[in-house]
């Protein structure tokens, strides 16, 4: 590949979902071609306080940093609850965070993504459960705490779609994005689920990119082998969409590379 590959997403140890140590990760972002990758930890619990690890994760952030072959960035992903964006703006103030990923796990008190939850999808209207999630997706834009959405429609995560026609929703949720000025991740773990498609899907990209909304990439990486994955598809993806560029961030700052 003649082109820069970032991988903006992926979780160590830190969170409690993800396996090894910085290191690790770099090691397989290097073997794999990546030029710069971002670790976005699960660092915010809810009610909205930080881990009780959080200095000494940074400190050994900026430690790795230092001894890094390649390009690293200190990001974080966050879920967004309506009720808590003031906690949340107050504790990404605190942290010298490169980049933070805004995402929608949790509707009331389901977890959307868990496969343990997975019945309550058998319990509610689909076509509602899609209505409330993008409606939340739309006010986590609209909160403007977030540089880039997280799996912009992770709702479809276990293949649940309604009969009817979501363009509509999905040009709403794209009109919000756009006019709050975030970046979207094309994010390939949803390749490997049952939807079997990016997050988000070909037709979700069409309309983002119709606004003009930039990208970035993420392999949602919760194992070291798993960085980078499905990157070819993504760029193929991205290229047929009609993208030429994908977005880097240094100190909160995102710039546009060639792809």
């Amino acid at each position: 590949m003649n082109h820069m590959i970032v991988d903006y997403h992926m979780h160590t140890k830190a969170s409690p979902d993800g396996r090894g140590e910085f290191a690790d990760f770099v090691k397989k972002a290097t073997e794999k071609g990546i030029d710069e990758i971002g670790f976005s930890e699960h660092l915010l619990d809810r009610p909205a306080r930080p881990t009780d690890f959080m200095d000494r994760y940074v400190e050994k952030f900026m430690e790795a940093k230092e001894d890094s072959a390649i390009s690293i960035r200190l990001g974080a992903e966050v879920d967004f609850f309506p009720d808590e964006t003031e906690r949340i703006r107050k504790f990404l103030s605190k942290y010298p965070f490169d980049y933070v990923i805004g995402s929608v796990h949790v509707l009331g008190s389901w977890m959307i993504d868990s496969s343990s939850q997975i019945q309550e999808y058998l319990k509610r209207d689909t076509l509602k459960v899609y209505e409330e999630y993008f409606e939340t997706v739309r006010m986590l834009c609209k909160s403007r705490l977030f540089d880039t959405l997280g799996h912009a429609d992770l709702i479809k995560i276990f293949g649940f779609k309604p009969d009817c026609s979501i363009a509509r929703i999905l040009e709403e949720t794209a009109e919000a994005i756009a006019e709050n000025d975030m970046c979207v991740e094309i994010n390939t773990s949803g390749l490997e689920r049952k939807c079997a498609e990016t997050y988000p899907s070909e037709q979700f990209l069409k309309m983002l990119k119709k606004r003009d909304v930039p990208v970035t990439l993420g392999s949602d990486a919760h194992r070291p082998e798993d960085v980078g994955r499905s990157f070819d598809k993504a760029f193929d993806l991205m290229r047929k969409v009609g993208f030429t560029h994908l977005c880097t961030y240094e100190g909160r700052k995102r710039v546009a590379v060639e792809i």
